[in-house]
């Protein structure tokens, strides 16, 4: 066998690569001991860069499409290596494929539980999560950076190299942010979007642009409970309605639980009395603080307060008592169980 025949049986007429996975960020391109040639061709798929690498040396970059490589569309590596023209003339160079494509919805989290003080709830500890995506869009240095001297470079490389990044971020902007739990949903858009900031800008210098980041940030318990009894607060109609509603319920609960005390000497139907006297009581009140005034049909105004010491009218023309619940006749003025005016 002659020379020509021994390298031309040594080196490569074409070189292309498809990604095994679609979280394959990098991969450097498998030459098997061979070299490329002069004119070998070289074809890039939509969504990649080819980055020919010489000697440790980042050369030429190429771009979706099909590629002779020759003098002409290889000034770098020609000017490196002073390629001359001539097919048995060979070189060795590295080609290193890059995902171009959008990555998105990678998963990310607080690498722990980060301590807040806050002046409503003390020391609170809590936790954010949340999706980002992103694209390299300088190949070059993401190689030189990042990959380095991998052979094969995914996203959960990357993943690993981000997680004490972005924690130490996020809590950086909940200090230069002061957190309101109570508008935890409009915090959340503003805290991503600070975060999407200082990421990109960290990942700059690695060739890499943030694209979209979303956010979600995990409350203890007991801050949950406060901002639901805030909302509840709010559609009742401020602090003073919430105050009594809380009022009520206890005294509900204790009457309830008084009528189902066996030693209490109160029989079941006292007890349903109980509860349907402070139903009424409530809607009585509540009366007071939403409307002021009761309005019958003929247009007269009735002080609630008067509307409040009558004892309110069951279904089947029964009453019962205000003051302990037990069932009183139409026409009785006095309740026979505990002496209570009606």
């Amino acid at each position: 066998m002659g020379l020509g025949k021994l390298i031309r049986g040594q080196t490569l007429s074409s070189i292309s690569y498809r990604a095994a996975e679609a979280w394959e960020l990098a991969q450097l391109f498998d030459r098997e001991g061979r070299r490329i040639m002069y004119e070998s061709v070289l074809t890039v798929q939509p969504g990649q860069e080819a980055v020919l690498v010489n000697e440790g040396t980042l050369a030429d970059i190429f771009r979706p499409g099909r590629y002779e490589l020759t003098t002409e569309n290889m000034p770098v590596v020609t000017a490196l290596k002073e390629w001359k023209y001539g097919f048995d003339e060979t070189f060795i160079v590295e080609t290193v494929f890059v995902n171009t494509n959008d990555i998105i919805d990678i998963p990310w989290g607080t690498s722990g539980k980060l301590t807040l003080p806050d002046n409503t709830f003390g020391m609170v500890n809590l936790g954010a999560n949340g999706k980002y995506s992103f694209a390299i869009t300088d190949s070059a240095a993401f190689i030189h950076k990042l990959m380095g001297t991998k052979n094969r470079y995914t996203v959960e490389d990357l993943k690993g190299f981000l997680t004490s990044h972005i924690s130490m971020m996020f809590k950086e902007i909940i200090t230069e942010q002061p957190m309101n739990f109570f508008d935890i949903q409009g915090y959340c858009g503003e805290a991503a979007q600070a975060l999407k900031m200082k990421l990109g800008g960290f990942l700059a210098d690695y060739g890499i642009t943030v694209k979209a980041m979303n956010l979600q940030i995990a409350l203890p318990e007991a801050v949950m409970k406060a901002i639901d009894e805030r909302a509840v607060m709010g559609a009742m109609g401020g602090m003073e309605a919430y105050a009594f509603k809380k009022q009520v319920d206890a005294q509900t609960e204790a009457m309830v639980s008084m009528a189902k005390n066996p030693g209490g000497g109160m029989n079941s139907v006292a007890g349903m009395g109980m509860q349907m006297a402070a139903g009424m009581t409530m809607a009585g009140q509540m009366g007071n603080m939403m409307g002021g005034m009761i309005q019958p049909q003929g247009g007269q105004q009735i002080p609630n307060g008067m509307a409040q010491q009558t004892a309110a009218p069951a279904a089947g023309g029964h009453r019962f008592c205000s003051q302990c619940g037990s069932p009183v006749s139409p026409n009785d003025k006095f309740c026979s169980n505990c002496g209570a005016k009606l």
